[in-house]
């Protein structure tokens, strides 16, 4: 018996070393392509205000393999129009290359908005309406209410009521002491979006948009409910499905997600990302100490 685990320890050390010595690094050479225009911009109606700044970040696609954040599209030129010959200039800001803000401006429920871009002597167009959003009824904290992970640790809940008789589609956003959950580096890696299918006309309560994701007393969460266009929605859900496609078998096919900004100067070079538009319900409260 002891010849044979001394057979067996030596078949293993020697499989070991074959594996070792057969590795070796590979560097990838990517080709960088063409550098394309990146559009995100949300223009938003937020209830219980009557008007806000208005913000558009505008990048550019980078090298394959960088680490470095998305470089600026600085000196664009941006401007948002609506569908009865409102103007909305932008400016850049001072203080951070590549995002464009507006003065306060009160958006409409039912108006469809374009965004208009100048930059490197090309022209680039995008549009979507604003439709309304259900406000959030109230906002609260309660261990998480989902089967699935763990309970342990309060969740920011709310209730809202889902407006009968019409389609609506929502996106969520939670902050927690200012800073968005949703990163490049955080545990989620999609919006969370949902249509009304199951709710229709319904009271929604206790429901945790961000369930997985633990809050602690005295910290500030803010909610935001944000109404989507149809448009806006399928844009989300095709998004969602690349970021989180873990390559197995059953995974959606790898592609490339197309957003709404045409190049009206060539139309076979589009920018990528989306802008969008809608109505914002927001709620904010600090998480109370645990008894």
């Amino acid at each position: 018996m002891r010849q044979n685990h001394r057979v067996r320890l030596t078949a293993l050390l020697l499989l070991s070393l074959v594996l070792t010595a057969c590795e070796r690094v590979v560097d990838v050479d990517v080709a960088a392509g063409d550098r394309l225009l990146v559009v995100e911009g949300r223009l938003e109606r937020v209830l219980g205000t009557a008007a806000v700044p208005q913000r558009v970040r505008l990048t550019t696609t980078d090298a394959y393999f960088s680490n470095a954040a998305p470089p600026p599209a600085a000196g664009a030129a941006v401007r948002v129009t609506d569908d009865v010959g409102t103007t909305l200039t932008y400016a850049a800001s001072p203080n951070e290359p590549g995002l464009y803000l507006s003065p306060p401006f009160a958006a409409q429920v039912g108006r469809r908005y374009t965004l208009h871009v100048t930059w490197e002597g090309e022209q680039y167009e995008a549009s979507d309406r604003l439709e309304s959003v259900a406000p959030i009824d109230s906002l609260y904290f309660m261990e998480r209410n989902s089967v699935i992970g763990p309970r342990e640790g309060l969740r920011a809940t709310i209730d809202t009521r889902d407006p009968a008789g019409q389609r609506n589609y929502y996106m969520w956003d939670q902050f927690v002491d200012g800073v968005r959950l949703i990163a490049a580096d955080s545990a989620f890696k999609a919006r969370v979006i949902a249509n009304d299918d199951l709710v229709e006309g319904k009271q929604v309560s206790e429901f945790q948009p961000y369930g997985g994701i633990s809050v602690a007393p005295g910290q500030v969460v803010t909610v935001r409910q944000i109404a989507l266009s149809d448009a806006g929605y399928r844009y989300y859900v095709a998004l969602t499905d690349q970021v989180v496609n873990d390559g197995s078998p059953f995974a959606v096919a790898t592609a490339s997600v197309r957003g709404n900004v045409a190049n009206r100067t060539r139309s076979a070079r589009r920018a990528l990302g989306y802008f969008m538009a809608g109505e914002v319900s927001e709620a904010t409260r600090t998480v109370p100490a645990t008894k």
